[in-house]
């Protein structure tokens, strides 16, 4: 009968509170040889980079920059500023100069049609055109082909 209760192995929910135990011990004694294992990798690749280094010394006009913006977050916080500071100015600038002013342009005036053609439909004679029974007729008899 107690096989028949069992679920597989390590299952917290229905194994008996011994065996539980023994669950609970495992796993933290897995979590402990883990940490023990992430802090000794650690400590033997930690690299300490930058620490004892000499700062270099800056020549010509990196020299006066550096003696304003000393830290490299500086240098790039202005350089940053001052490619934003032109693109507004471009901005500012072309918002004031007066564009170009557009001629309107003759629109071209379609030639009369022929007696026996039929207009276009976004035309100004289509309107004409439909007033005569015959064109309509010809309009009909044009869709029927």
């Amino acid at each position: 009968g107690r096989e028949d209760r069992r679920s597989p192995p390590f299952s917290p929910l229905t194994s008996t509170p011994t065996e539980a135990m023994f669950q609970a011990i495992a796993r933290s004694s897995l979590l402990a040889a883990r940490r023990q294992a992430t802090v000794a990798a650690s400590q033997q690749t930690k690299r300490r980079m930058g620490s004892s280094a000499p700062a270099p010394e800056w020549t010509g006009i990196d020299k006066v920059v550096r003696g304003y913006f000393p830290k490299d977050e500086q240098l790039a916080t202005v350089i940053l500023g001052g490619y934003f500071g032109i693109f507004i100015l471009f901005k500012i600038k072309s918002a004031f100069s007066s564009a170009p002013a557009v001629e309107a342009t003759p629109v071209a005036v379609a030639a009369p049609s022929s007696a026996g053609a039929i207009p276009d439909v976004d035309s100004e004679e289509f309107g004409a055109f439909l007033e005569s029974e015959e064109n309509v007729n010809k309009l009909v008899e044009s869709f029927e082909k």
